[in-house]
């Protein structure tokens, strides 16, 4: 996977998602952030069991591809990066160089198919069951 986006859109969508990261859990993928680049958007999702959220980023999507990283140490080095163009790129290994500018960083990432996604809501019901 290859995605390359401005900072600020990556903060922002960080910041919607951290909020359903657990802080402790016995299922390490939780406490992730799913970066799904495997159609013609960017998502990043969050999930605790309970509660989840999925936003859409822009950005470029040079290379498709799945990854989940670790939540913590992925919001700490957006926060960190300059005000220019993020460059995430990850190999088979689930490695990811995350650069900008000057700046890289070298993380781990988990396999994005051990991540429980979101339940599909069509939009056009309504929660009594009528079509809106």
């Amino acid at each position: 996977m290859k995605i390359i986006c401005s900072k600020s859109n990556l903060l922002q969508g960080v910041n919607i998602v951290s909020k359903a990261v657990p802080s402790r859990t016995t299922m390490a993928i939780l406490e992730c952030i799913l970066i799904d680049a495997s159609t013609n958007e960017i998502k990043l999702t969050a999930n605790d069991m309970e509660l989840g959220i999925e936003t859409k980023i822009e950005g470029e999507i040079a290379e498709r591809g799945v990854i989940a990283l670790d939540a913590k140490i992925f919001s700490e080095i957006v926060r960190k990066l300059p005000d220019n163009e993020v460059t995430i790129e990850t190999d088979s290994t689930f490695k990811t160089i995350i650069t900008c500018e000057k700046a890289r960083f070298n993380i781990v990432g988990k396999s994005g198919e051990d991540f429980s996604y979101l339940p599909y809501i069509d939009r056009n019901i309504s929660a009594l069951g009528f079509c809106i």
